[in-house]
């Protein structure tokens, strides 16, 4: 692990309207809210004395382009003095409030990558779960950001929204896939609890359909040239998240704004969801010290998720112990089975590993 984190993370957490699935930390935009918590943002951004050089920059939501031009900017320059020299700056935003302008600001700030907020490219299907964006306005947008920006782009799409059958799926991926963005996710549908799809009692899909569409996704993606390098991620060469690949990685990074979570001398710590109690100052909600056995965990999990896969040699420097030997059995039988792979020092998973890797990661930890 790294002496000081690379990877900073900020939350905006203001919406032009609130998606019937979405349970991040958000609420709705106004003006005199967003300018005050900018304000707050900064303070605490300030505070962490953040004086190495950092990586990857993320600045998610929300909808970040909900802010307003002059707000945005705002935004923009809050986070310039911790972007110079920066591997990757992505912010995520949401095609009906991407403007020609906020593109060219992005382009202005050092901003290197853009997360698109789609979910699915069926116009009626985006009406039912309260998108106010079209397909049309997406490839309006794509158009937009190739003309003006170097922006790399990568694409959200949701599997197993109601109404939504494999068919619907299959062009959605084909929709996709025509506008030769560098970067695809593709999320199950999870209900939270709060959410109008909890209250409307809207079910999540099986497994079975859930397997189906992965299935679909992979056989598609990987013809149209993206490599399966995570659970939900799909990317051309050299396009990986290095801002996610910190926390599969199970590396340290800070955490900025309403309920943002972050990683710092071995402490989790996550902040206040009460916007009240943010712009009076008051930041923090929870900080727990992660135990030696949490911390394998932690390790565990996350490194296992992306086919980089889990270092021996890590384990060691970490731990103390050598996974290899602990879990000898365990990796002989998975390996037989077709779900990891021994590469060198390390211990990744296949596409069937990924698809069961709920199973394995509890099979490691309780032994």
């Amino acid at each position: 692990m790294k002496n000081k984190p690379s990877s900073l993370y900020i939350h905006i957490p203001f919406c032009e309207h609130i998606c019937s699935y979405c349970d991040f930390p958000k609420l709705q935009y106004f003006t005199d809210l967003a300018k005050k918590y900018l304000l707050h943002l900064k303070m605490e951004l300030d505070s962490l004395n953040i004086t190495h050089q950092l990586e990857t920059i993320y600045i998610g939501g929300g909808t970040p382009t909900a802010l307003e031009d002059d707000l945005f900017e705002q935004l923009l320059q809050i986070v310039a003095p911790y972007a110079s020299k920066i591997k990757e700056y992505t912010i995520e935003a949401n095609p009906e409030s991407l403007s020609s302008n906020k593109i060219r600001l992005m382009e202005k700030y050092g901003v290197t990558r853009l997360s698109l907020g789609v979910e699915s490219t069926d116009d009626q299907i985006l009406k039912a779960i309260n998108r106010h964006h079209t397909f049309a306005d997406v490839k309006r947008v794509i158009k937009d950001i190739r003309a003006t920006s170097h922006l790399v782009v990568n694409i959200d799409l949701i599997l197993g929204l109601p109404h939504c059958n494999t068919k619907h799926f299959e062009n959605d991926l084909n929709n996709i896939i025509s506008l030769d963005v560098e970067h695809i996710s593709c999320y199950p549908l999870t209900v939270h609890p709060h959410t109008v799809f909890f209250l409307e009692h809207i079910e999540e899909p099986n497994d079975d359909f859930s397997r189906e569409l992965y299935d679909l996704a992979d056989k598609m993606l990987s013809q149209a040239g993206y490599l399966h390098y995570e659970v939900s991620n799909w990317a051309k060469s050299g396009f990986w998240s290095l801002h996610n690949m910190t926390y599969w990685q199970d590396e340290e990074y800070y955490g900025v704004g309403l309920g943002a979570s972050g990683f710092i001398n071995k402490y989790r710590y996550t902040n206040t969801q009460s916007i009240t109690e943010y712009n009076q100052g008051h930041y923090l909600a929870s900080r727990e010290l992660i135990s030696y056995e949490d911390d394998k965990i932690y390790f565990i999990m996350l490194t296992l998720r992306t086919i980089k896969g889990l270092s021996f040699k890590e384990y060691r420097r970490r731990f103390g112990d050598d996974f290899s030997i602990l879990h000898k059995e365990s990796i002989a039988r998975f390996v037989s089975e077709g779900l990891l792979n021994i590469k060198e020092d390390t211990l990744a998973p296949t596409y069937q590993g990924m698809m069961v890797l709920d199973q394995i990661i509890v099979q490691f930890i309780s032994e």
